[in-house]
């Protein structure tokens, strides 16, 4: 016989069980947040003085009092830089990590972006990742995620991300820009790879509200690769997956050719006009 006892325990262990599942946001302060922030690009705490400088010591950042003491606007400003964030996440004031820079229908202003990035690096390497998930016809499922080489602890490089877009990675618009974009990166030797991830952790990553590539985070870009190249040189990878059948591909295929004519689908491999053309011969006689 099940017994009082029993039942309230059940319901206990059931609502223990719906929030390991669906965890309730913790709430932090500017400190934390700051902490936070240095730890998930894989500065351990001890480290931020080495790396950050800006007078801070072991003591004051292994002291949360001390460290409030020294977190003025100014330094506020300099981590954010640093590390590409919003100034108001750090400031408590917003739940987004990151701005999205705007690419879609214009991806020339994505290599004149570049172009810029490149002149502030000081030499630092810059690539990235093309991270796609399980296509959706009306959900944003791909992303053009740029990093630069800020430094390096321990023989490990420490990274600074920008978020470039988000992408229907079956229309057939956002299939040209993105394969324009990957282009121009690839000619500017910022090698951009393919990544096809899981949904939850291309989720987390697109929300603009978790440092990419973490541990911590569970956003580690770890997963299928694919090469983000072939949407450049060959047809068929272009064309793979595309929504509204034919019209879809004819559509792709005449603004890749189009973008070609601009000079934005040189991205280092030769000229690869001729094999898009021949394949809107061959499919057009299918």
């Amino acid at each position: 016989m099940v017994g009082l006892g029993d039942i309230e325990a059940f319901f206990a262990l059931k609502e223990r069980y719906k929030k390991w599942r669906k965890p309730e946001p913790v709430v932090t302060n500017t400190v934390q947040r700051f902490i936070r922030l240095f730890e998930e690009h894989g500065v351990a705490r001890a480290q931020i003085p080495r790396f950050f400088g800006h007078n801070l010591t072991i003591h004051q950042v292994e002291d949360e009092a001390e460290l409030l003491k020294m977190l003025t606007g100014d330094l506020l400003e300099s981590a954010a830089a640093l590390f590409n964030v919003q100034l108001e996440w750090l400031e408590g004031a917003s739940d987004e990590l990151y701005e999205l820079n705007h690419f879609y229908k214009r991806p020339k202003l994505f290599g004149d972006w570049l172009d810029s990035l490149l002149l502030s690096t000081d030499g630092n390497s810059v690539d990235g990742f093309l991270l796609t998930t399980q296509y959706k016809a009306d959900e944003y499922d791909a992303l053009i995620l740029m990093r630069q080489r800020i430094g390096e602890l321990s023989g490990k490089p420490i990274y600074r991300y920008h978020f470039c877009e988000q992408w229907v990675y079956g229309y057939w618009k956002c299939r040209a820009d993105i394969a324009a974009c990957v282009a121009q990166a690839w000619k500017q030797n910022c090698y951009v790879s393919g990544r096809h991830l899981k949904p939850n952790v291309f989720s987390k990553i697109i929300a603009l509200k978790h440092i990419p590539d973490s541990e911590l985070e569970q956003t580690a870009i770890t997963a299928e690769r694919f090469y983000a190249e072939d949407l450049t040189t060959n047809p068929e990878s272009y064309v793979s997956g595309l929504l509204d059948g034919q019209i879809g591909i004819d559509s792709a295929i005449y603004r890749w050719l189009e973008y070609h004519e601009q000079g934005l689908m040189d991205s280092g491999f030769g000229d690869h006009r001729q094999a898009f053309r021949d394949f809107v011969r061959v499919n057009s006689k299918t």
